[in-house]
């Protein structure tokens, strides 16, 4: 019984992945995964996807996170906040601004839930959560700061960014 429950929770993540996946490239391919671990909690996985290309900012590609446990979105919020100013190149007027863009495009998890983030070259990244339609943000800063908290080399993750970037 447990396991049928397992699966069913597993089921709408797994749909998700591929539908988007499908809808966004022709061929995926998996670049890296890891695990985000805070403290002794296992946070979420996350995997980095292309097109069949390798990772490029000058191509499409997507983050998809499954989570291991519940996260609040004033959480996630504010996490991105804090890895924000981590960055050099951005301004504390450009973080205040972004924080509407986060309001609007985050949103609270429960365990074998499945989101992701698309980056678009052309300057937009668009948020999926659970077969919900995407919310799209278009400004290109905003959109490399979000994804540069895992995939940017200031990020305060470096050995995940080496595991999803497939360094390791």
């Amino acid at each position: 019984m447990k396991k049928l429950l397992a699966l069913m929770i597993l089921i709408p993540g797994l749909s998700l992945t591929s539908g988007v996946k499908q809808e966004v490239f022709q061929s995926p391919m998996l670049i890296g995964e890891g695990t985000l671990k805070v403290l002794m909690w296992n946070i979420y996985d996350l995997r980095l996807y292309t097109d069949g290309t390798i990772f490029s900012w000058q191509n499409k590609f997507m983050l998809e996170f499954t989570y291991k446990r519940e996260v609040k979105k004033d959480s996630v919020v504010d996490a991105s906040l804090k890895e924000f100013r981590l960055q050099s190149d951005i301004t504390e007027k450009e973080i205040q601004d972004w924080k509407g863009y986060l309001e609007q495009a985050v949103s609270s998890v429960q365990k074998g839930d499945v989101s992701i983030a698309e980056w678009d070259p052309k300057g937009k990244i668009k948020f999926y959560y659970n077969g919900i339609t995407p919310i799209t943000i278009e400004n290109k800063k905003f959109a490399r700061a979000f994804l540069n908290i895992w995939l940017g080399e200031e990020t305060s993750r470096p050995a995940l960014r080496s595991l999803i970037l497939g360094s390791n």
